[in-house]
Formats: C-alpha cells, sequence, structure tokens
C-alpha cells in the first residue's frame, strides 16, 4: 500500500509500505529554500513510519548548491539518523551525466565512504538500482 503525502509543487512523497522505502521524486529545479523545505518534508513523511530507506529521484533538480550540500553532509544527514534511528539509508536515482559529475570533482562523498555508518547513501543511475539496493540494506540490517 502506498501513502502520498502532501508536499510542494516541486516534490511527490510516497511511502511504500511494501517495501518500506520512502521515495521521494523532485519534480523541477529548486531553490536553496525549497530544497530545505523539500527535505523536512521528507523527513516529517518518513517519521510515522520509521522509514529509513529513502529513494530520491533528482534527476529533474540541479544539484544541490554548495551551501544546501554543507547542510545536508554537515547536518542533515546526522540528523535523520537520530530522528530515525540507525541505520538510514539514502539512495540517490539521478541522470548519468550527474553521477559522472560526482565521481569527478569529488565534492559529494563517494558512496563507499559510508560502508557501516549509521547513515548509508548511495548514488545510481536507473530505478532498479535503487530499489535493490535498498532492499539488500534492509536484508543487512
Amino acid at each position: 500500500m502506498n501513502t502520498t503525502y502532501q508536499s510542494a509543487d516541486f516534490l511527490d512523497i510516497i511511502y511504500q509500505s511494501h517495501h518500506n522505502i520512502l521515495l521521494g521524486r523532485w519534480l523541477r529545479p529548486v531553490t536553496e529554500a525549497e530544497a530545505r523545505r523539500g527535505y523536512d518534508d521528507l523527513l516529517a513523511a518518513a517519521q510515522p513510519h520509521r522509514a529509513r530507506y529513502w529513494l530520491l529521484d533528482i534527476r529533474r533538480r540541479h544539484r544541490s548548491a554548495p551551501a544546501t550540500l554543507a547542510w545536508l553532509l554537515g547536518e542533515y544527514y546526522d540528523q535523520l539518523v537520530h530522528a530515525l534511528g540507525p541505520p538510514v539509508c539514502l539512495v540517490y536515482f539521478m541522470a548519468p551525466g550527474l553521477r559522472e559529475e560526482f565521481m569527478q570533482d569529488g565534492v559529494v562523498p563517494e558512496p563507499a565512504s559510508y560502508a557501516g555508518q549509521p547513515f548509508r547513501m548511495n548514488q545510481v543511475i536507473t530505478e532498479t538500482d535503487a530499489v535493490a539496493w535498498l532492499l539488500g540494506e534492509q536484508k543487512i540490517r
């Protein structure tokens, strides 16, 4: 059963109870303020379910602004673990070009750097790979 949450016009949020996955689909490029609001909305939707496995589709969104990225890495991901309990596993489903940028510029830590941590993150270019990774993480738990 899917539960849909109200959010802004730039983000669809659905909790998929059959997979225990929170799906956030960004629908357009966003400002820094909208990005923070969207991430806050995602956490609010996750809390009633203690949903710790997230799939974020960012194909229609630009890469995060430097200040937003610093907030995610420095505060938000830790906040998720505190609010939902470990492990929190978040996979970004993105366009191949963006994934390539991340691998080349090194601004976003590579997924392997999160192995064994209370917060785990991955980056993939297909939704099938995203779901498979989240389901695999659930089995590890």
